[in-house]
């Protein structure tokens, strides 16, 4: 497999969004965040909502695993802001 995808409903604001994990040409993995339509189509794909880049293979999924789990709880600009900052 070359990627993840994971469509998420957050719950306390009722927006949906896209959490997508890939394999860049580089070698390095890429986790996006999209806000989405009401049928989670991207509402722009060259401006995601969050971004960040991952080395290994293990830490971009279990990256994508958490960020959707806890996406789908928590609020998304609060969530956004402490994964910006670590």
């Amino acid at each position: 497999m070359k990627g993840l995808f994971n469509k998420v409903r957050n719950r306390p604001t009722r927006r949906r969004y896209v959490v997508s994990t890939i394999l860049k040409e580089t070698g390095e993995f890429e986790t996006a965040v999209f806000e989405t339509n009401f049928f989670y189509i991207p509402r722009s794909f060259s401006r995601p909502a969050l971004c960040i880049q991952n080395d290994s293979k293990d830490d971009a999924w279990a990256l994508h695993h958490q960020l959707a789990a806890r996406l789908a709880q928590e609020y998304p600009v609060k969530l956004f802001e402490e994964l910006r900052r670590a």
